[in-house]
């Protein structure tokens, strides 16, 4: 059967009342559960780390004991019995901690910051490891406008620079006013076509519906996923594909601008001519013609009529001829009865 060996055992009262055990021989100690080895003449704690709550640890007494808080105040903390006193040997916080940042090294990742390079928590200076400026300093310079140039993208003056997204903007609006330029499809539509491709335009026509309602007189561009809509300024203009004509922006209205362009070359009676904003018509009235704000026509005389059918001369068959060379002549003077 099972052999069970048992050391001498009881309270720490017991085996202090006692006295030293053999060479050799152990106790244990029931109530405070400490283990010692006898030397004949005194006895060695062997070890127990005591644990329980800070009030109820033993007095300091024995070198060598542990005692470790597992509730209530100073859960956590370990303490050494140093025969006197109970010594915490752990830190669980940094004011456990004694000392100063004065005592630790620079290491090869971080390092330390001077005390007088710190303002209320901030670093104060930078350095670039041969000069060395203050905060203060480093934002005069950044905000001196006269040392360099800063962003302002509502300034147009040399001093001042853009932003990206600024320029980004300006380029798509320098791009777009270029493809006010280029044709649209069609000005009299006013819902979108069902199957616009990329970069398809049309001029939004009264009453809008749909994707276009509201953008009545815009220009409408299809960017492969939605419409984008561009206000026309005055002077814009356009040529409209399925009418082969241009249209220009009044202000009020798309105007048509002229259809497919066309010399006017100059001729009798032209001055101008090209493609001149200006092309004069010269009359010369007198002499026969007659030139009215409207009009230009013959004027009637002796023996000539003018009429619907045209300009007549008066010619009887006996009197006055035509002769065989288209010239007249007279024929027969007859001075008649009395």
């Amino acid at each position: 059967m099972p052999q069970t060996i048992q050391i001498r055992r009881g309270t720490k009262a017991q085996l202090d009342s006692r006295g030293a055990l053999l060479s050799g021989e152990y106790g244990f100690c029931t109530d405070t559960k400490e283990v010692f080895i006898g030397t004949g003449t005194e006895n060695i704690l062997v070890g127990r780390a005591l644990k329980g709550d800070y009030i109820s640890r033993p007095n300091a007494a024995v070198e060598g004991r542990f005692y470790f808080v597992s509730s209530g105040t100073n859960l956590g903390y370990l303490y050494y019995d140093d025969g006197s006193i109970w010594h915490r040997i752990n830190a669980q916080k940094l004011t456990d901690l004694t000392g100063t940042i004065d005592d630790i090294a620079d290491g090869s990742t971080f390092a330390k910051v001077k005390k007088a390079d710190i303002t209320n928590g901030q670093v104060n200076k930078v350095s670039d490891g041969t000069n060395t400026v203050t905060a203060s300093e480093a934002r005069t310079h950044i905000n001196d406008a006269s040392k360099h140039r800063v962003i302002n993208d509502s300034s147009v003056t040399n001093t001042n620079l853009w932003s990206a997204q600024k320029i980004q903007n300006e380029i798509e609006l320098a791009r777009r006013g270029i493809e006010y330029q280029d044709s649209v499809k069609d000005k009299d539509l006013t819902t979108p076509p069902a199957s616009p491709a990329a970069k398809d335009r049309y001029i939004v026509k009264a009453t809008a519906a749909g994707a276009w309602v509201g953008k009545e007189n815009s220009v409408a561009e299809w960017n492969s996923s939605a419409w984008e809509f561009y206000a026309p300024e005055v002077g814009t203009t356009v040529y409209v594909d399925d009418e082969k004509k241009q249209y220009s922006w009044n202000g009020t209205s798309w105007a048509i601008s002229g259809g497919a362009l066309q010399t006017v070359t100059a001729g009798n009676g032209l001055i101008g001519g090209g493609q001149a904003d200006t092309v004069t018509i010269n009359v010369g009235a007198g002499n026969g013609i007659v030139a009215s704000t409207d009009t230009v026509s013959a004027k009637a005389g002796n023996g000539i009529t003018v009429d619907a059918t045209g300009i007549n001369t008066n010619v009887d068959a006996s009197t006055i001829i035509i002769n065989a060379s288209n010239k007249l002549q007279v024929s027969l003077i007859d001075g008649g009865s009395f």
